[in-house]
């Protein structure tokens, strides 16, 4: 009854969005401008407001008689303020609702109601969620030191290098600090530092720190990017991840560091000889070790890398973009030796690629214990096929296919013979424009698992999708 009880709620909600849609819009003021600041400085408010309901079946482990359903509701706020007190200082800071893992606050959710006796008495009435800092940072850029525009950024940021494939942490941000300067209009170069985890503010080696050295290029219709990126994690052995490195228990409260190098290059064309057709590509390489010397153990040897290359075209005639894309991660093909082959990735808690496999399903990445999700491209290829069309000014629709793949051969769900086929997947997804800032968006995604899957007793795991449809609000 539960299910479709949950069922006829998505339903309901679809049907009320339907008919606002269809319904003329109340006049609002024209655009105007509040501020309230000392002197010149120019303060500018703005956030989101984001609702959705969803529907996930067979998900989170793709098994057999999907046994598995989940079906609710959740919300995100999102506040902040620019404060622009010069032409060349800016101070930004963004606020999150949510927990330290996540944004998305389940309706419902009376984990915090814990004043008396729980039960009849005590349901629901409870504060759901906190709010987190996103984003605080300061940016002065000007001209005045080096003789050409230069700044810095300190603070909390939102970072991403390059397409995304090995470090995207747009999802919460890092602590960060990024110097960069234009020697000509076209060249940008910036050194960073990201601070990811510090336990003791001492001098004591435990902290995780990650550098980089970037530059990026935007020619007239072309543009070329490179960034190395050094990561010194000191903190990296814990109990849970002694099997990983294959160490006898003994050594579980040991630090053994992480130096991982990630070598990244990119480059794009675009409006290809004036045909409306885009080029990109993106290729990733990485080394470095895990230096296992303090417990008596040989190093890790890292040699993952990760390809990307995708072709878009643009018709002049109709708004209409196709896209043909293929992205390829390494995979480890002997955990045994001392070799590290699956391509590392540091990616945020939201969907990379498909919706079902890699966002909600366990993925192919195959070096370490168990599954996991949202890990990009380890141990794993696709190829997408599909595009995005205004059906009108205010309705878009996408809908892509893709190919899954393992590139080194797993049993996901424990069958004795592994395999590279991960299966099939169909994305889909419509956005209408309600008005001004608010829109409202359903989307999918269906998954027919390949032998990658197979139940520990050989039956083959059942197909999985997932719906979710929401309305959001931009101001």
């Amino acid at each position: 009854m539960k299910k479709y009880a949950s069922i006829l709620a998505v339903l309901v909600l679809l049907l009320g969005f339907a008919a606002i849609s269809y319904s003329a819009p109340a006049e609002i003021p024209s655009d105007t401008t509040a501020v309230i600041a000392k002197g010149k400085t120019q303060i500018t408010l703005g956030g989101e407001l984001r609702f959705r309901g969803y529907y996930f079946k067979n998900t989170s482990d793709i098994a057999a008689e999907n046994t598995e359903d989940k079906a609710g509701y959740d919300y995100r706020v999102i506040l902040n303020m620019e404060a622009k007190v010069s032409p060349n200082t800016t101070g930004y800071v963004e606020l999150q609702s949510g927990t330290s893992k996540d944004d998305n606050v389940k309706w419902g959710d009376s984990t915090s109601n814990t004043v008396g006796a729980k039960g009849i008495y005590r349901e629901g009435n409870t504060n759901e969620s906190s709010m987190y800092i996103r984003q605080a940072w300061i940016q002065y850029q000007g001209s005045g030191l080096l003789g050409v525009p230069a700044g810095v950024k300190v603070g909390k940021q939102l970072l991403k290098l390059g397409n995304g494939l090995f470090f995207d942490h747009t999802y919460f941000g890092d602590d960060a600090i990024l110097a960069f300067v234009q020697p000509v209009k076209e060249l940008t170069i910036g050194a960073l530092m990201i601070k990811l985890q510090e336990d003791n503010n001492t001098l004591n080696n435990d902290d995780s720190t990650a550098y980089s050295l970037l530059g990026v290029y935007a020619g007239k219709g072309w543009g070329l990017s490179a960034d190395v990126t050094y990561v010194d994690d000191q903190k990296f052995l814990t109990p849970n991840s002694a099997d990983l490195l294959n160490l006898a228990s003994g050594y579980q409260n040991v630090n053994v560091p992480i130096h991982l190098w990630n070598i990244g290059l990119r480059g794009n064309v675009d409006d290809i000889a004036g045909t409306g057709l885009n080029f990109r590509a993106d290729v990733e390489f990485q080394t470095g070790k895990v230096d296992a010397s303090k417990v008596g153990a040989d190093d890790l040897d890292f040699k993952g890398w990760a390809a990307m290359a995708g072709l878009d075209y643009n018709f002049k005639t109709i708004p209409l973009k196709l896209t043909l894309e293929y992205a390829i991660g390494s995979g480890d093909d002997n955990q045994n030796d001392n070799d590290i082959k699956t391509f590392i990735t540091t990616l945020g808690n939201e969907q990379h690629y498909t919706f079902v496999y890699e966002y909600l399903a366990p993925t192919a990445a195959n070096y370490g214990a168990g599954t996991y999700t949202r890990t990009g491209l380890a141990n794993t290829q696709y190829v997408k096929l599909g595009g995005a069309y205004d059906i009108t000014k205010d309705l878009k629709a996408e809908l892509y296919g893709y190919w899954l793949r393992a590139v080194e051969d797993v049993a996901i769900n424990g069958y004795t013979t592994k395999d590279k086929d991960l299966g099939w997947e169909v994305d889909a997804k419509v956005t209408y424009q309600i008005d001004k800032g608010l829109t409202y968006f359903i989307e999918g995604g269906y998954f027919w698992p390949g032998d990658a899957y197979k139940l520990s007793d050989g039956k083959d795991a059942d197909d999985a999708w997932a719906v979710r449809h929401g309305i959001t609000l931009k101001f």
